[in-house]
């Protein structure tokens, strides 16, 4: 489809976000331009899938989900097993994935993405049977995403994690847990781990430097436990996806991946929160039809690692 074809778009907006004059600017134009626009706004966890679900019985071309990485994670679930394209409007906190593939913060122009490009096939994976598309974290990060306020994120961004994530380091409590996969088998003591259908996570932090959304593969990345000095430089190389070939960091490209840990840990999925002691991740090659604005470069780098 070109964007001169009209095209039949369910927008699923966050309702925090459905008021901005920004939105409202957008429908209008683009139901101008021919194409139809079926708003429906979120209210509650579990809304975003079922809207999702209704774009595929209506048939829709798209299903357009404007909001954060939550907004996301829902669509993409209500989508599952459909041949109905994911849009993205992104409007949250960090918007990892959406930068990622190039697609602009401001709504107009992230619409452009929409109706100006063919959607493109990627993988997606998930965590005990819940889809995502992003990164997926235990540990550090992910405690310091639960535990950052709403209304933190709201004032200051990405840096809020940030913030969080020094006051964490203060306390550190390693975990231990049992890592297997093909050719991969690890136990040991961790601070933090990154699954990866995509690279960054946590408003810019590139975990998972080597992964691509089309290899059938999750990026694997395991910190030791280790002494704070050390860490802290590590961290800053992590930062910047310079951390691959560390002492006390693994990172291993699989099909799947199962963690058993000690107790239950708190784990990050596409910037929501969950906690288990048992996680089973799988890669779901070529699964999802998304608009984007470019896929990611491959990196070059090992397969995997060699078995610890």
């Amino acid at each position: 489809m070109t964007a001169d074809v009209p095209k039949k778009l369910l927008l699923i907006l966050h309702g925090a976000r459905a008021e901005q004059p920004a939105i409202r600017h957008m429908v209008e134009w683009v139901r101008a331009k021919g194409h139809e626009v079926d708003p429906r706004v979120t209210w509650e966890p579990g809304d975003a899938a079922r809207f999702a679900r209704d774009a595929v019985r209506l048939r829709a071309d798209v299903a357009i989900a404007v909001g954060g990485d939550g907004t996301i994670n829902e669509v993409l679930n209500g989508l599952d097993g459909s041949k109905v394209a994911l849009g993205i409007i992104p409007l949250g906190t960090a918007n990892d994935f959406a930068r990622q593939v190039g697609i602009p913060d401001d709504p107009d122009h992230a619409m452009d993405v929409i109706l100006q490009r063919k959607p493109v096939r990627i993988d997606t994976a998930s965590l005990n049977g819940r889809r995502f598309l992003n990164v997926s974290t235990g540990g550090v990060g992910a405690e310091a995403t639960a535990e950052t306020p709403p209304e933190a994120k709201e004032q200051l961004g990405p840096l809020a994690y940030a913030l969080t994530g020094v006051r964490k380091l203060a306390d550190l409590q390693p975990t231990r847990a049992r890592f297997t996969g093909t050719g991969f088998e690890l136990e040991s003591e961790f601070l933090i781990f990154g699954v990866g259908n995509a690279r960054v996570t946590g408003g810019g932090t590139v975990i998972a430097p080597r992964a691509s959304l089309t290899d059938g593969l999750l990026d694997i990345c395991i910190v030791e436990s280790m002494p704070l000095a050390r860490l802290s430089r590590v961290l800053l190389k992590l930062r910047r996806g310079d951390h691959v070939g560390e002492e006390g960091v693994h990172y291993a490209q699989l099909p799947a991946l199962d963690i058993e840990t000690e107790h239950p840990v708190s784990v990050n999925v596409d910037g929501e929160s969950l906690e288990s002691a048992k996680l089973s991740y799988r890669s779901r090659p070529r699964d999802l039809l998304v608009h984007v604005a470019r896929l990611p470069e491959r990196r070059q780098g090992k397969r995997q690692d060699a078995r610890p």
